[in-house]
């Protein structure tokens, strides 16, 4: 039987070339799914043959000769396959649901299945974005939302601009990903008034928006949605997750106090038995958000905790570096230096890992750190990235804020 031939060959590629399998899954493919592919449990797509041919040193046409194709009616395989990238999804394992969405999509491509072929690839992407793969996921999408496999409805084309959204804001594209959320917004615009998909494409635009600084845009949409607590049509963690939004809006446009009352409603409907994920998100974002606006309360401390513990169970490194920009600004706030230089070391040397939004804080920390070390040029110097980089992604009214603060420097 023939099905053990690609594993058995990549094997003995990939040990005569002395590289692990975390070597050769080089953080794209984990250590575990490339076992499943030397044991011949799981068959390579294209790109998984390109991956490794370029690792191994060799060509991927003759790496592609070993490859066993699929029956094109293995609907068995084609089970099999999903349950794998559901299951890991489950496990939260983002890069081995990447890896298991990726082979399945591939099952589907080749047996025509579209339903199967769209939820697989919609699966990919998202562990993609959740690993800040963002280029691979974009690529996953377009292809999604050019393909003539299968002919989308308005909620699936609004679904898939909605993550392209999300992963042009955190590559700093930021006048990109509006007109991809307001596109999104428009094909949403035939759903109900609070039908999930539509209030999603309404929280994706609302980000985007104020990251880039259109503040006013942001906080009209953000009133209009009309989601309040005991609003019989949608669910209490939508109503969350509305106001968790409308909360962030309003902490960047100064309006605290009504910051404090929507993230408190959001602390409230967010439980962690339902969503431990979600919960550990808001309460991360929560303190960031809090901390900008420049308030040290215990209201910040327990977001902080509840963060920390939600993250150490189901967080990413991702997300655990961005918990750590939180913590960060806390002890620059609260003037413990020491501690400010100990999570800034840690941030520093895993930059590679933050999106646009992490790296322009991490720049805006570092030159608020070097300022109360009294060392303005180091200051100036981080602070002018922090301004660059705003500036080249679009938003220029945080650019001119952080080059005041230059000024401020020198005054």
């Amino acid at each position: 039987m023939n099905i053990m031939r690609f594993g058995d060959m990549l094997r003995q590629a990939r040990t005569t070339a002395g590289l692990t399998q975390a070597d050769l899954g080089d953080g794209v493919y984990s250590t575990h799914f490339v076992s499943l592919l030397e044991r011949g449990l799981r068959q390579p797509t294209p790109d998984m043959v390109e991956h490794f041919a370029a690792r191994l040193g060799m060509d991927a046409a003759t790496l592609n000769w070993w490859v066993e194709q699929p029956a094109a009616d293995d609907q068995p395989g084609l089970t099999t396959a999903m349950f794998a990238a559901n299951y890991a999804r489950d496990l939260r394992d983002d890069a081995l649901a990447a890896s298991e969405a990726e082979h399945a999509a591939g099952i589907a491509y080749e047996q025509r299945n579209a339903p199967a072929w769209w939820d697989m690839s919609l699966l990919q992407a998202q562990a993609l974005i959740d690993l800040r793969r963002l280029e691979e996921a974009e690529t996953v999408l377009l292809r999604l939302n050019t393909s003539s496999l299968m002919i989308p409805t308005s909620e699936l084309r609004c679904v898939v601009l909605m993550r392209l959204s999300t992963v042009a804001r955190g590559m700093g594209r930021l006048l990109e990903a509006i007109d991809l959320a307001r596109e999104s917004m428009e094909f949403a615009a035939d759903l109900p008034l609070h039908a999930p998909t539509r209030l999603q494409a309404a929280f994706i635009l609302i980000a985007a928006l104020s990251v880039k600084g259109d503040l006013d845009e942001a906080w009209e949409i953000a009133a209009s949605l009309n989601i309040t607590e005991g609003a019989s049509a949608v669910p209490s963690l939508l109503i969350a997750r509305g106001a968790w939004a409308f909360g962030n809006v309003a902490f960047r446009r100064g309006e605290v106090q009504v910051g404090r009352e929507q993230h408190d409603l959001a602390a409230k409907l967010l439980l962690p038995q339902a969503d431990l994920e979600m919960w550990a998100g808001f309460h991360k974002a929560s303190a960031a958000f809090k901390l900008q606006a420049g308030l040290v309360d215990d209201s910040v401390r327990e977001s902080l905790r509840n963060a920390e513990l939600g993250l150490g169970l189901v967080g990413t490194e991702e997300t655990r570096l961005e918990l750590a920009l939180g913590q960060a600004r806390l002890a620059l706030l609260t003037a413990d230096l020491d501690a400010v230089e100990k999570s800034l070391k840690q941030l520093v040397d895993q930059r590679d890992l933050l999106d646009f939004e992490s790296e322009t804080e991490l720049e805006e920390i570092l030159g608020l750190y070097y300022t109360a070390r009294e060392s303005p040029k180091q200051a100036a110097h981080h602070l002018s990235a922090a301004a660059r980089l705003h500036s080249e992604a679009g938003a220029d009214e945080k650019a001119r804020e952080l080059l005041d603060q230059i000024r401020g420097l020198s005054g």
